[in-house]
């Protein structure tokens, strides 16, 4: 996401010399302040830059964007990768809690709706042939993606023999990674802020020649130069919980069509997980 940042800047910079005094006095501001930027109302930034609410606007609009929200909407978004949970927290501004969970579920949906919308059928095909053809199966994820690679490597292992779970990164696993067969796939999960270890692991995964699919939120996310399939979930709004639905949804789909890949393999499989389970009393049983 730096790439954005300094495209934003870039941008910025190229057209100060072009700017009238006071808007060039603002452009200078915001270059030295990108992050209180981010936070700060229309009339804020006038009042911080010492120019007037107007000037900012005017600002906005010869910058090429509709009005000022639009402007701090991709400054935002160009810093998403460098704020903190707290930073991210202070960004949303809910008038009336009452109605907060309607706001988060028609987000939801709405990710949900673009990821369909914009999803490659021939990347996702090409993915789950990817997967059923490997020997074993690897799911990454840290922080926040945690839950995601869990979720995937668990449902995973129900109908794949050789699953691991990849949830810390230590010298076990980074000789087990390199000790690996290239008739392997891996399933990364990573979304801002994106953390250093899952990138560590998609290097080391690509020197093995692992087929790595990538699920994470945009076509420049540090992990987006290492997949062999790239899967883009537009995360937009900054937020400090993440917006988790479509992703949960692509990682049912990949598991369901890789199920029906050979459903008498899987009926094996899950046979043997149930056994297993009923065995070792994984689950409440009913009376």
């Amino acid at each position: 996401m730096k790439k954005s940042k300094f495209n934003l800047e870039n941008k910025i910079q190229n057209m100060v010399s072009d700017l009238p005094p006071k808007q060039r006095k603002l452009a200078g501001y915001i270059l030295k302040n990108l992050k209180p930027c981010a936070f700060m109302t229309s009339t804020a930034l006038g009042t911080a830059a010492e120019v007037s609410e107007s000037t900012v606007i005017r600002f906005a609009s010869y910058m090429g964007y509709k009005g000022y929200p639009d402007f701090q909407q991709e400054l935002r978004e160009s810093l998403k990768n460098e704020l903190s949970a707290l930073d991210k927290f202070s960004i949303e501004k809910v008038e009336d809690t009452s109605t907060v969970y309607q706001e988060i579920f028609e987000s939801e949906v709405g990710i949900i709706n673009r990821t369909l919308k914009e999803l490659s059928s021939e990347t996702f095909n090409n993915a789950v042939e990817a997967l059923y053809d490997k020997e074993s199966i690897l799911t990454v994820g840290f922080k926040g993606s945690y839950c995601l690679s869990s979720y995937a490597g668990y449902n995973l292992s129900k109908i794949h023999a050789k699953v691991q779970i990849i949830d810390e990164w230590n010298e076990r696993w980074f000789n087990y990674l390199n000790d690996l067969s290239d008739n392997t796939a891996a399933i990364l999960f990573g979304f801002p802020r994106y953390p250093q270890n899952v990138v560590t692991i998609a290097e080391t995964l690509k020197k093995r020649k692992v087929s790595l699919i990538v699920i994470t939120d945009s076509v420049v996310s540090p992990l987006a130069e290492y997949a062999d399939f790239l899967f883009i979930i537009p995360v937009k709004k900054a937020f400090f919980v993440d917006h988790l639905s479509a992703v949960m949804c692509l990682i049912n789909a990949l598991i369901f069509s890789l199920s029906h890949k050979d459903k008498e393999k899987t009926e094996k499989y899950l046979k043997r997980f149930e056994k297993f389970a009923n065995e070792n009393n994984f689950f409440v049983k009913s009376n």
